[in-house]
C-alpha cells in the first residue's frame, strides 16, 4: 500500500494554518543555501512556495559556493539572528567543505533554528527534552504514526547517518522503544541487515540504491531520498517498482516524505515563535 502523503499533508496543513492564525502576527523565514546543490534548491523552492501559500514571507539567500567565505557566512547568520522580522532560519546541509558546521551550530540561535541543527536544540533532542526535531526525521515519525505503528520492540533499520535525518530519527525511534540499527554506505553486509527490518527508513542520498533484495516480505519502507537527475526529474533512494511488491506500506518520491517535511518546518516555526 502506498501511503497517501498528499492526504496527510492536507490534513496537517489545515491544522497548521489554524495555529498560525492564532499567533496573529506576520511571520518570516530565511533560507540559506549554495548554488552547487540542486537538491537543496529544489527543497527550498518548495518551502518558499508553501510558505507564501500560507501567508508567510520566505526569503531565499542563494550564495556562490566559490566566493562566499566562511566569515561572511557566519556574519549573515548573526545578522539574521538579530533581525527582529526574522522568525526562523534554515540552512543547507551538508555545508560546503570550507564552511565549518561546528561554527554554524554554535552561532545559529536556537530560537530561530527551524531544522534543529544548533547545539542547544540537538542536545535537547538527544536528552529527550526536545521542543522541535529536524524536519525530515519528524516527518518520517508523523507518517509512521499515521498508520498506527506500535513501535515497541520493532526492528527498525535506518540507512544514512546524517545529522538532520538518520541520527535524530534514531533518537525519536528510541523514544518510542523501537530497536534501532543505524547503517550507512560503508556498513558491511548491509543487505542482510536490511532483510531483518520490520521498518526500513532510507535516507542515504543515492538514487535507487535499495532494491527488492534488501526488503523483508511485509516490511514498511520509508524513502526519504531526494535525487535530482540531469533532466530535472526527482527520484528516491529505492527502486520503487521492485520494492513496492514486497512492502506492506511504502512512500513514493516525489510526493512522499517531502510533502510532510516541508510542513514540519512550519510546525517548528510555530513552536519557535511561541518561545521567541
Amino acid at each position: 500500500m502506498i501511503i497517501d502523503c498528499k492526504l496527510l499533508a492536507n490534513d496537517l496543513q489545515n491544522t497548521l494554518e489554524k495555529e498560525i492564525k492564532k499567533l496573529n502576527k506576520e511571520l518570516r523565514i530565511d533560507l540559506i543555501y549554495f548554488d552547487n546543490s540542486l537538491e537543496t534548491e529544489y527543497y527550498f523552492l518548495n518551502i518558499q512556495n508553501k510558505a507564501e501559500s500560507m501567508g508567510i514571507k520566505a526569503v531565499l539567500h542563494r550564495l556562490n559556493v566559490n566566493t562566499t567565505k566562511e566569515q561572511d557566512f557566519i556574519t549573515l547568520i548573526n545578522y539574521l539572528n538579530d533581525e527582529k522580522e526574522v522568525n526562523g532560519i534554515i540552512i543547507q546541509m551538508p555545508l560546503p567543505t570550507h564552511i565549518s558546521k561546528d561554527k554554524v551550530s554554535e552561532v545559529l540561535s536556537y530560537k530561530k533554528d527551524l531544522d534543529c541543527i544548533s547545539y542547544n536544540n540537538i542536545g535537547k533532542l538527544f536528552s529527550n527534552y526536545n521542543i522541535i526535531s529536524p524536519c525530515t526525521a519528524s516527518s518520517i515519525m508523523y507518517i509512521l504514526d499515521s498508520i498506527n505503528i506500535d513501535f515497541v520492540g520493532k526492528n527498525v533499520v535506518i540507512i544514512g547517518r546524517s545529522d538532520i535525518v538518520g541520527k535524530p530519527l534514531m533518537h525519536l525511534l528510541l523514544q518510542k522503544s523501537a530497536t534501532v540499527t543505524m547503517t550507512h554506505s560503508k556498513t558491511n553486509d548491509l543487505e542482510n541487515i536490511c532483510n531483518k527490518a520490520d521498518i526500513l527508513c532510507v535516507a542515504i542520498g543515492s538514487a535507487e540504491f535499495i532494491g527488492a533484495n534488501y526488503i523483508k516480505e511485509g516490511a514498511i519502507v520509508i524513502d526519504a531520498g531526494i535525487n535530482v537527475l540531469d533532466d530535472g526529474s526527482v527520484i528516491g533512494d529505492i527502486k520503487f517498482d521492485e520494492v513496492e511488491k514486497k512492502a506492506s506500506y511504502i512512500t513514493k518520491v516525489p510526493s512522499g516524505v517531502g510533502r510532510i517535511t516541508t510542513l514540519m518546518l512550519f510546525y517548528n516555526l510555530i513552536k519557535l515563535v511561541q518561545i521567541q
